[in-house]
């Protein structure tokens, strides 16, 4: 969007959670807004400093980080939409022969010892941090997203992807209060690839698309209502 159509005035600060890198969102938008600041930080829990006013101290517009299971309707609070699956890795200590994989299964570390789980979604970076250290220290594998290993790398951890173990998602999210802003709907539509120039729409959640199996159904179920009803007794063909 050309600085003449697009928002004149304002300021946006994001808040991301660790394993986010929203340079090239923060790149297309100030080719698009130039006279609108934009800035980001990394914040543990970035829904805790939400602004609910446009010019109020705090982010307003988050990236979180969420289960893969859950649900699509948005967290209460907030206004949400999915985004993408995130892989997940495990991590070991530098010497431990998954390095050797590009990839594994959970099955190939059966007998494999493990840590406490640290859930990404909820735990600080400082005891995601933590953990790692012990990784590092050969106490145990630990399984995190792909991209929050990343930005946690070092030379005595490696990290591997992983199938088989429960997902997580990454989401972009605002206050409900903030509905109708302008500079919101606007960096909301730069993620989700809207080109400058394109109609908005940027708060309605991504339409999921159908299985095989839902789209054969829906196929039979179209051919069965154009089907001729069969004619009963005493009824006459049209």
């Amino acid at each position: 969007m050309n600085d003449e159509c697009g928002p004149a005035s304002g300021r946006l600060t994001i808040g991301y959670v660790p394993g986010v890198q929203p340079d090239k969102w923060l790149a297309r938008w100030r080719e698009r807004n130039p006279r609108v600041p934009i800035s980001a930080r990394r914040a543990g829990d970035p829904r805790a400093e939400l602004a609910d006013s446009a010019g109020d101290d705090g982010f307003d517009v988050i990236f979180l980080r969420e289960p893969d299971d859950a649900p699509r309707s948005a967290p209460a609070g907030l206004l949400r939409v999915p985004l993408y699956t995130e892989t997940m890795a495990v991590l070991a200590e530098k010497d431990h022969e998954l390095a050797a994989f590009d990839s594994l299964g959970i099955a190939d570390l059966e007998g494999e010892r493990w840590l406490e789980p640290v859930d990404p979604v909820t735990a600080s970076p400082d005891e995601v941090s933590a953990a790692v250290d012990l990784v590092a220290a050969g106490v145990g594998l630990l399984v995190l997203p792909a991209p929050y290993a990343r930005a946690l790398s070092r030379r005595d951890v490696v990290a591997r992807p992983v199938d088989g173990v429960p997902a997580t998602r990454m989401g972009i999210a605002w206050s409900p209060a903030r509905e109708t802003d302008e500079l919101i709907d606007e960096f909301v539509g730069i993620v989700r690839g809207r080109r400058a120039g394109t109609s908005r729409g940027a708060g309605e959640p991504p339409r999921e698309k159908r299985t095989a199996k839902e789209k054969a159904a829906a196929k039979a179920k179209a051919r069965a209502e154009r089907a001729p009803k069969p004619v009963g007794r005493g009824q006459r063909r049209r």
